[in-house]
């Protein structure tokens, strides 16, 4: 009887233990540790990824079922929002004060202004998103001395001429807008802000250096 020599088996090749970094010989293929309590730690820190992960899809899943029942009353506000922080830090950038009163208040990317509207939503709601009517304006004239128009008049018209100005006064229209367009207005002005911001934010750091240089 002839005996055949079964096949020596061939060694695996070191691996790096995917816990601690340590070298090892793995005792299959499939090995990624190099000793029990590493085995644990990766078993524990591949839950808690997997946990984190599910996390993340349910806010996500969360996020859309409150967008989907939003009402176009918030869709309104928010973008009002969007709208009103771009004109903001539109008259930051170009160095311009209240509409009013040309007060300067000393807030971060426009934060210690409000924006007020020359024709106010109650008055013309169709107006509400105008953004050549709607300008940085100090909280104290908006809010304590309701609006100073005939103060905001004057300083838009030494801003857009008083052409414009008719124009905008005589503008008439409808306030309709669906949830689409909210929507669409909203991501476009968000997009908008951040690019003053960034403008803002260049034009102070060439400032400063210049500053330096002096």
């Amino acid at each position: 009887m002839i005996r055949t020599a079964l096949p020596v088996k061939k060694a695996l090749k070191p691996k790096r233990c995917r816990h601690c970094g340590n070298s090892f010989a793995p005792i299959s293929s499939m090995s990624k540790a190099c000793s029990v309590p590493c085995a644990l730690a990766l078993n524990d820190a591949a839950k808690k990824k997997s946990a984190a992960k599910a996390l993340k899809v349910e806010r996500k899943s969360m996020k859309e079922r409150a967008i989907k029942l939003k009402t176009r009353r918030e869709w309104i506000a928010e973008a009002q929002v969007a709208v009103n922080k771009v004109a903001r830090l539109r008259d930051q950038l170009a160095g311009y004060g209240c509409i009013s009163c040309e007060g300067r208040p000393k807030a971060r990317y426009g934060g210690g202004m409000d924006a007020g509207h020359y024709r106010s939503v109650g008055s013309a709601p169709h107006m509400r998103y105008y953004l050549t009517q709607i300008c940085g304006q100090c909280k104290q004239c908006n809010r304590d001395y309701g609006g100073m128009s005939v103060e905001f008049r004057r300083g838009l018209i030494e801003r857009i001429g008083v052409n414009r100005v008719e124009e905008i006064e005589a503008m008439q229209g409808a306030a309709k807008w669906d949830i689409d367009y909210l929507k669409r207005l909203k991501k476009v002005m968000q997009k908008k802000a951040r690019r003053l911001e960034k403008r803002i934010a260049e034009k102070a750091e060439v400032n400063q250096l210049l500053e330096e240089v002096a």
